[in-house]
């Protein structure tokens, strides 16, 4: 899967000072410490370059490698991949910008949970021997540089020591393995880090038509006084049928993110909440005239351009945390959720107050594409002002979103439904309910957007006019 986000590489290691040990520069972490790591290696005369876990992102603190587009043994220019990393919210293309040999391959594709700063390859330079090239070795560690071909024999050592090393087993687990008397070592496991499941004993059990142990006391056990127990009677074990067996679904880097984000919000963040319904009668019509012209957009796509209007007119909800500091922005930028296979993702649609209602919609379906297939750049989906999550497609009436700081508020929106009006016919009505962080935003300013909000969408000419929707309906005499 090809992916739009870069990241370059260069080559930032002199012969010279590899012979000596040299620190890799400063890198930012989430929580903005530095951390530095060293590395040596053995020989001027054969330096090797590190390739580092890069942080792709602010909240970046780990990642996958998805797939290395190069092999060991491959000369690579500036401007080619090297790899293709999962971070917490998108694929990302790892570019080098220095020629050379990638020499040696450290962590092989679908390794997740690689810390940023962590050794995941080697270089080396042209015409140097890419299968003897010096692997670094952190400062940390007294054990001397090594070889490619060192490096083979030791991962062998390592896994078979790995292979013997035992693994935590669950009740379960270890239950399943005494009634079957099967050994743990003898199943392959399938679970995170090593992990034996239920569902491989299951498995392995059907593989092999074992039956259960007979659980019943093998003889009459004299007591200490030389007088005997009669035996327990049978055990009656149940054991899950196929029906009953389960899949482990790991938890992907994006989901562990915006779990944790979602948590810091709603510990450090006082939301309150503010609701208005509208009457959405007359956008719907206004819809259908455009889509009568050949002109297709959503009711999220005028949602989109309400909302843009209403921040415009009421900045303070157009605002952003910087340190200590609330900075209203003159862009509106509203970030929109989308759902993935790997979790949400928001995608933003820049300068949406001066677009037009069907350019939003052609930007949204583009993004909304390209988020699901992962190739997003950084850019597209970091520095919204203002989001918006519309769960109104799924019947859900009305909802409460979490602010995804360090924005200062979101708006939810739920489904239309049709209600009686004050003449006593009937409307189709629409609830959106903003978060807002009270601590930079009062009830008057969340008031006023949503008036604000709510008269816009009333009245959808204030959407079109001066864009070319209102001259495509003039003509067509339908406005």
């Amino acid at each position: 899967m090809a992916a739009s986000g870069i990241v370059r590489f260069g080559r930032r290691f002199s012969k010279h000072l590899l012979s000596s040990g040299l620190k890799e520069p400063n890198r930012i972490t989430e929580n903005g410490h530095y951390i530095t790591r060293t590395f040596f290696t053995k020989y001027a005369d054969q330096a090797s370059t590190p390739v580092l876990m890069p942080a792709l992102s602010p909240t970046m603190s780990e990642g996958t490698i998805v797939k290395w587009l190069k092999k060991e043994g491959e000369s690579v220019v500036p401007g080619d991949v090297l790899c293709e990393i999962q971070t917490d919210k998108a694929v990302v293309s790892m570019e080098v910008d220095e020629e050379g040999i990638l020499a040696k391959i450290l962590k092989p594709e679908n390794t997740t949970d690689i810390k940023i700063g962590t050794l995941i390859a080697v270089m080396v330079e042209e015409g140097d021997d890419w299968k003897t090239a010096e692997i670094p070795v952190e400062s940390g560690s007294q054990t001397e540089p090594i070889t490619t071909s060192q490096k083979s024999t030791e991962d062998h050592t390592t896994t078979t020591k790995t292979s013997h090393t035992e693994i935590p087993i669950g009740p379960s687990v270890r239950k399943l393995l005494e009634e079957y008397n099967i050994t743990a070592a003898t199943v392959q496991p399938s679970g995170p880090h090593g992990r034996l499941l239920k569902g491989d004993i299951l498995k392995y059990v059907k593989s092999k038509s074992l039956s259960r142990q007979d659980l019943r006391a093998v003889s009459n056990t004299p007591t200490k006084e030389g007088v005997v127990q009669p035996s327990q009677p049978p055990t009656t074990v149940f054991v899950p049928g196929e029906e009953e067996e389960f899949i482990d679904i790991p938890l992907t880097n994006m989901r562990r993110t915006i779990a944790r984000r979602l948590t810091e919000s709603k510990m450090t963040i006082p939301h309150s909440y503010i609701s208005i319904e509208s009457n959405i009668k007359a956008v719907s019509d206004l819809r259908k005239q455009l889509l009568g012209e050949g002109i297709k957009v959503s009711m999220n796509d005028f949602i989109i351009k309400a909302s843009a209007i209403a921040l415009q007119r009421v900045p303070a909800l157009n605002a952003v945390w910087h340190g200590e500091e609330v900075k209203m922005s003159s862009n509106v930028d509203i970030s929109v959720a989308v759902a993935t296979d790997q979790g949400l993702i928001t995608p933003i649609i820049k300068n949406a107050a001066y677009l037009a209602v069907d350019e939003i919609s052609s930007s949204i379906k583009d993004l909304a594409v390209r988020a699901r297939e992962g190739k997003l750049q950084l850019q597209e989906f970091q520095g919204g002002t203002f989001t918006i999550s519309n769960l109104g497609m799924f019947g859900i009436s009305e909802f409460t979103a979490v602010i995804n700081p360090p924005q200062t508020a979101i708006m939810a929106i739920g489904s239309s439904r049709l209600v009686a009006g004050q003449d006593g016919q009937p409307q189709t009505n629409m609830t959106v309910t903003v978060s807002y962080d009270s601590r930079a935003i009062d009830e008057t300013n969340a008031s006023q957007f949503l008036e604000v909000f709510k008269e816009v969408m009333e009245s959808p000419s204030l959407m079109i006019v001066g864009s070319s929707l209102s001259s495509t309906l003039k003509v067509a005499g339908s406005y």
